[in-house]
């Protein structure tokens, strides 16, 4: 399995096998993850805190969705109506706030983390 595809399937950045939440991002259980890799035994948490980081990957994620989002509008909306505008624009920070937390601390521990992938080594 290629970074890539551990990323997109929230697996380990050890070995890329197991998996690093417990439920869907879409169950009112989204955030919790497990403690340690069913695979490797990787503990995910490298030092206590350690996720606190992933607020600085959420919040780049949520400028480029508020940014996008609001280039489409403003070209696309022909009304000014500064409301709709601002419902508009922060539709999909709120649609996709449990996707962004995931994503945040799975791109934390890929590649902002000492975690080196390990392939088949024991």
């Amino acid at each position: 399995m290629t970074r890539l595809q551990a990323v997109i399937n929230h697996k380990c950045p050890r070995c890329r096998q197991g998996d690093l939440y417990k439920s869907s991002a879409f169950s009112f259980k989204y955030a919790d993850m497990y403690d340690r890799c069913s695979s490797c035994d990787l503990r995910y948490e490298v030092e206590p805190g350690f996720f606190y980081a992933a607020m600085y990957v959420s919040y780049v994620f949520t400028v480029a969705e508020l940014v996008t989002t609001g280039v489409i509008t403003f070209f696309f909306l022909s009304d000014t109506n500064l409301w709709l505008t601002i419902s508009i624009v922060l539709a999909p920070v709120f649609i996709l706030a449990t996707i962004n937390f995931r994503y945040a601390r799975t791109i934390l521990l890929h590649f902002l983390s000492p975690i080196k992938y390990r392939g088949d080594k024991p």
